[in-house]
């Protein structure tokens, strides 16, 4: 017997070849509590022979079991069932106490049927007689096995936990498909982009939750995915409150281990602000170009129109017959109904002007009422609605007025058959207010300049086009399609925004936001000026009187 086994203190070695099983350390650490020298021998001799490379350290009390258990590394327990001072039973405790998921296997001659099965449910991993010692190879080999397996989980799961602890803190929202579009995985990226908690989403359809058609796009990115394992572009998905989300998607083809298609990795990077400042950017920069070229052709007409405007009123007096006066008076009109036209083109183009000055925008809308209930049919009704702590404003009054008449103009075109139209100024305060008009959330005071029509609305597919320069749904002749351009440049000039609701055949909606000031507005007398008339004119219908 080996030095090792003789001193309880020590290792013993038992030299031989290798188990069959690659999975085995180099030297398999052996605890063996065993009272019994000739036992713990023939245990010996039995690895030996079987060559299994092992170092065995035999204790026989409570006590040393314990310390070593405490102080050592093993990885394999094999026991007596009775001992004088100890009971296998209760070694069998401290070791899942102290050592979990350490083997542990019963040698014992003393043992029965309902001994071992007793053995077994507090977590024994085998047991051998040792009138059938021959087995205790085979038992090593399988308990090594299997608390190595347990092992190797026990790491699987744990980098599982710690991947998709990393993964719950991505700001991007991740998750993962079968190749039927089943949600597998869904992480708190996908929580907060998408509104859908996992226990919701999990299970469910990614076409039927996030997409709502455009079937033919997912198609040719899976086409391309089982070509190429990955895919990547521009998806428009909706979230849980029916909101609109561009997104940067990338997707990873995952293949199980024949190398067929399993499950799709899908990583979403929210770039819909950043898309609405770049299409606010291309808006912006394409008005300025169209602005300084229509700048540049206005005021050459402007020119060109003066003189003509100059003559007529010279020669009107130099002309005898009435018919003669009618002709030049119908020159005059053409050439005026131009000259308006230039003027809009010039205050499209040069945006706010001059100095701003504290205003009141109660009398721009006293002033805008009086003046379309004389001008407009007498099927539309006109009505207003005024804050009576109004707050005052800083910019251009005939500005506004432009603004004003613009929307009113707008809304009377809108209304050929007759409704009601709706002039109002209210107070507002803000509190970090989003609009694609804007990059940043804006907070404050604000006056609504609002103006509401019954008419036909303004379809889905054209409302995002409605303040291009020149962009017009009216007949050739009929609009220049400078209105509302003209009514964004001056608002953003003055630091405000619009926001617009339509909804076709019922109701459209412009609400303007401007900034309110602490100035307050000067007790001087104010000079009279008189609202522009670009764009009304008397209607072939009955006017107001």
């Amino acid at each position: 017997m080996s030095q090792g086994c003789e001193d309880h203190e020590g290792f013993g070695t038992v030299k031989g070849c290798r188990m069959s099983t690659q999975s085995m350390s180099p030297l398999l650490r052996i605890l063996h509590l065993e009272d019994n020298p000739t036992d713990a021998e023939l245990v010996r001799r039995m690895l030996e022979a079987a060559g299994v490379d092992c170092a065995i350290r035999r204790v026989e009390t409570r006590e040393a079991f314990q310390s070593a258990l405490e102080r050592e590394q093993f990885d394999l327990v094999i026991s007596d069932f009775t001992l004088p001072s100890f009971d296998g039973l209760s070694a069998l405790t401290i070791c899942r106490h102290k050592k979990p998921e350490l083997p542990f296997i019963f040698v014992s001659g003393t043992i029965g049927e309902d001994a071992a099965v007793e053995s077994l449910k507090r977590g024994a991993t085998d047991f051998v007689i040792k009138d059938r010692l021959s087995r205790l190879t085979a038992s090593v080999e399988r308990a090594v096995q299997e608390a190595q397996s347990r092992a190797e989980r026990l790491q699987a799961d744990e980098k599982i936990r710690e991947q998709a602890a990393l993964l719950d803190k991505a700001r991007d929202a991740i998750c993962v498909m079968d190749m039927e579009f089943s949600i597998l995985y869904w992480n708190r990226g996908a929580e907060r982009l998408y509104g859908w908690s996992v226990e919701e989403a999990v299970g469910l359809s990614a076409h039927d939750l996030l997409f709502h058609g455009n079937v033919s796009l997912l198609l040719e990115a899976v086409k391309q995915l089982i070509r190429q394992d990955e895919w990547q572009g521009e998806l428009h998905k909706i979230s849980k409150d029916g909101r609109e989300n561009i997104v940067e998607s990338r997707w990873t083809l995952l293949r199980d281990a024949l190398g067929r298609p399993r499950s799709i990795l899908v990583i979403d990077s929210d770039i819909t602000e950043k898309k609405q400042i770049e299409a606010q950017l291309f808006r912006t920069q394409r008005v300025q170009s169209i602005g300084a070229v229509a700048g540049g052709i206005a005021h050459d007409l402007n020119n060109m129109l003066a003189p003509i405007l100059m003559v007529t009123e010279l020669l009107r007096d130099e002309l005898p017959s009435e018919q003669s006066r009618k002709m030049l008076d119908t020159a005059k009109a053409s050439a005026q109904r131009g000259a308006e036209m230039v003027k809009q083109i010039l205050a499209f183009a040069r945006g706010a002007g001059g100095e701003p000055k504290t205003i009141q925008l109660k009398h721009l809308v006293t002033e805008m009422v009086r003046l379309i209930g004389d001008t407009f049919p007498r099927s539309i009704q006109v009505e207003s609605r005024v804050d009576k702590e109004l707050y005052p404003i800083l910019g251009d009054a005939a500005q506004f007025n432009q603004v004003l008449l613009n929307l009113c103009v707008n809304a009377r075109d809108a209304m050929p058959g007759g409704g009601t139209l709706q002039i109002g100024a209210d107070n507002a305060v803000l509190e970090g207010k989003r609009t694609p008009m804007l990059p940043e959330p804006v907070s404050g005071k604000f006056v609504v300049l609002s103006v509401v029509d019954t008419g036909c609305g303004i379809p889905p597919e054209l409302a995002g086009r409605i303040f291009e320069p020149f962009f017009t749904t009216k007949e050739p002749g009929k609009g220049t399609g400078l209105g509302l351009s003209t009514v964004l440049g001056i608002v953003k000039a003055h630091h405000g925004f619009v926001e617009v609701v339509s909804e076709v055949g019922k109701v459209t909606i412009f609400e303007v936001y401007l900034p309110a000031t602490t100035k307050r507005c000067s007790k001087s007398p104010r000079r009279p000026w008189k609202p522009s008339t670009i764009g009304l004119s008397r209607p072939k219908t009955e006017p107001r009187r």
